[in-house]
């Protein structure tokens, strides 16, 4: 273990790598849609030709500390940097905007250096055991793990497990559109080859969690966050608040770091796995997403964490934890550093090294962090309505940088409804969000479960026991519904109805694929008929009391159609003329006519955001920008 410290103090060079590798990563971080992979991305070209082990440290440390700057945005504006961010709006977002936006970054602060350390003592005590560790979690419990994150993130929708299960089916059905990975067969895209290696994930969390809170802003009085009379909260205060939780600091983080050990599930599972358990150990779990700072501690713990655990596969076994892994794990083979038994033999001091790697780059995050923070929360004080346009380009920016496609854009259009109808009737997004996330490895593990083992891979010990631990959660969340005061739930017929044509329409789909093909889907679509149905036909009868609030009182619906013009307006005009200059355009016509700013105010915004497009994407990221259909882009 001696072997990696020394190792930095004699070369300056790692040093000065990790040193630059941080505020990189945290800049990547809290851009939405840039995160760790695409950051490993820019960055590798840069590196070839430095030597392996420089190199490595700088792509590890950059890595390591995306998850610590994810957290501003999704605190701040309601944006998630990355998809393992989206747990932490849920509650982050609330806390700034009334007016705790210091206390909800402390507390992701603290929370993520604490689940850092705390990743890196797991490595550093499970490099012994890595193999035989691994070796144990088949597919079989590999499936069940999916299933049991959904049950688990269903039982906290605030008393609604019908409609939390029906959402983590949406998000499996989702996520088998496209290629199958068993046959090869083109589920659901028909000759959309876009939609052939799928739905993007990081668009479909973007459009489900931030469209529905940056549109918000378009109809708002007031700031992004509170008036900032009432912003007297510090960072030192979460801090504290991660103190009096430390016992949940201590849970999310070993439950993100044996997370990040199994293959394929990765950051977003841990942070949503976790937030669901501070959900359910809570005294209090239905105020979860009114701004609870335990849904901040968690999740960020969590995603931090799980650094460390993904490390252990990727690093000693070459077999990467998440699909950020599996990007370094190219990088790292491309540079010369090869992962496998031999990190444990002749290159143990390399390994070492990368464990120091871990540790030194979550204090340097912290001392960037707190030196920025207070510039951060400023600019939420900025009028919800004036920040609106950015923040909308910021979401379509990255979704577009995420997959490179324009079709992003009508995924975003399409989500971000379906977003703003689960947020108006209160169906939980969370499942949904797993459900996206893990569906395709889940489909894999359960094709290799029967493969192998036949139904009776549910009979397997590890099995039983998480299928137990599936029963427990689903108990809960009917539990939690019990405790649920009638006539306080909304119904949509629509949304109802559309939900149960999906998975309808999906499963008639399904029957014409091969049998492999069509197992997934079927499994999805069965179930999730049934919860909508069941769901819909409880709340009417609920609705029927007379202490039912009557749906058109909520502001939310008041201001629906505004909303959507937006996000049509916004997903239009990318589409037609592109990023650069359509959004710019857009942004200064909206100041212009409804902030009413003067014309050089807002022609200047205009022509700022413009020339950052064509900095950002053609200097920076050597990218070509998008210039719309309407002039020839593809």
């Amino acid at each position: 273990m001696t072997e990696g410290l020394i190792a930095f103090i004699a070369d300056p060079m790692l040093l000065a790598a990790l040193l630059l590798a941080v505020p990189c990563g945290l800049v990547a971080g809290a851009i939405p849609g840039v995160g760790g992979k695409l950051s490993i991305v820019i960055a590798l070209p840069f590196l070839l030709g430095i030597e392996p082990l420089a190199a490595g440290v700088f792509l590890l440390a950059m890595h390591s500390v995306v998850h610590t700057g994810g957290p501003v945005p999704s605190i701040l504006l309601g944006v998630p940097g990355s998809g393992p961010d989206a747990a932490t709006v849920l509650d982050g977002h609330p806390m700034s905007r009334r007016g705790e936006a210091h206390r909800a970054l402390g507390a992701a602060l603290s929370a993520s250096l604490a689940g850092g350390l705390i990743g890196v003592a797991f490595l550093a005590a499970f490099i012994p055991f890595a193999g035989p560790l691994v070796n144990a979690l088949g597919p079989p419990e590999r499936f069940l793990l999916t299933v049991l994150g959904i049950a688990f993130i269903a039982s906290l929708s605030d008393g609604r497990l019908l409609r939390g299960l029906a959402s983590g089916c949406i998000g499996l059905l989702v996520a088998t559109v496209g290629m199958d990975p068993i046959s090869g067969v083109v589920r659901y895209a028909g000759d959309l080859l876009f939609l052939w290696d799928g739905v993007d994930m990081i668009t479909a969390v973007i459009a489900i969690f931030a469209v529905p809170e940056i549109l918000q802003m378009a109809v708002a009085q007031d700031s992004a966050t509170a008036d900032p009379a009432r912003q007297g909260s510090r960072l030192v205060d979460g801090v504290i608040d991660t103190w009096r939780h430390r016992f949940l600091v201590l849970r999310a983080s070993l439950l993100g770091a044996l997370v990040g050990v199994v293959p394929g599930l990765g950051g977003e599972a841990a942070s949503w796995m976790a937030y669901g358990h501070a959900v359910n150990s809570s005294r209090d779990p239905r105020s979860f997403g009114e701004g609870r700072v335990e849904g901040v501690i968690a999740p960020e713990a969590a995603n931090n964490s799980k650094e460390g655990g993904s490390l252990v596969t990727t690093l000693l076994l070459g077999l990467p934890g998440s699909s950020g892994m599996t990007i370094l794990l190219g990088a790292f083979l491309t540079l010369g550093i090869v992962p496998g038994p031999a990190m444990l033999g002749e290159n143990i001091a390399a390994t070492w090294t990368l464990v120091w790697t871990l540790v030194f780059a979550n204090l340097a995050s912290v001392a960037i962090f707190i030196a920025g923070v207070g510039f951060l929360v400023r600019v939420t004080q900025v009028p919800g309505k004036l920040l609106f346009p950015f923040t909308l380009a910021l979401a379509l920016t990255g979704s577009y940088l995420s997959a490179l496609q324009w079709q992003t854009f009508v995924i975003i259009l399409v989500f971000g409804v379906l977003g703003l109808a689960m947020k108006r009737y209160k169906w939980s997004r969370a499942p949904f969000a797993l459900g996206l996330i893990l569906g395709q490895p889940a489909e894999i593990a359960l094709y290799q479960s029967l493969a192998i083992w036949g139904p009776g891979f549910l009979l397997r010990s590890g099995s039983l026991i998480l299928l137990a631990l599936i029963a427990g959660s689903l108990f809960i969340g009917i539990r939690n519904g019990r405790r649920k005061p009638t006539g306080q739930v909304p119904v949509s017929i629509w949304l109802s109805g559309c939900l149960l044509a999906l998975f309808g329409g999906a499963g008639l789909l399904a029957l014409g694929y091969p049998t492999e093909t069509a197992l997934l889907p079927l499994a999805v679509a069965a179930p999730g008929f049934v919860a909508v149905l069941l769901d819909f036909a409880l709340t009417v009868r609920l609705q029927a009391t007379p202490k039912a609030p009557p749906a058109r009182t909520t502001p939310f619906l008041a201001d629906w159609h505004r909303q959507l013009g937006w996000l049509l307006a916004f997903t239009a005009t990318a589409s037609l003329l592109g990023l650069s200059p359509g959004l710019p355009l857009l942004t200064a016509l909206y100041l212009r006519f409804i902030m009413r700013l003067s014309v050089p105010r807002a022609s200047l915004s205009g022509l700022m955001m413009f020339l950052l497009f064509e900095l950002v994407q053609g200097q920076v990221m050597g990218l070509s920008a998008f210039r719309g259909l309407l002039f020839g882009g593809m």
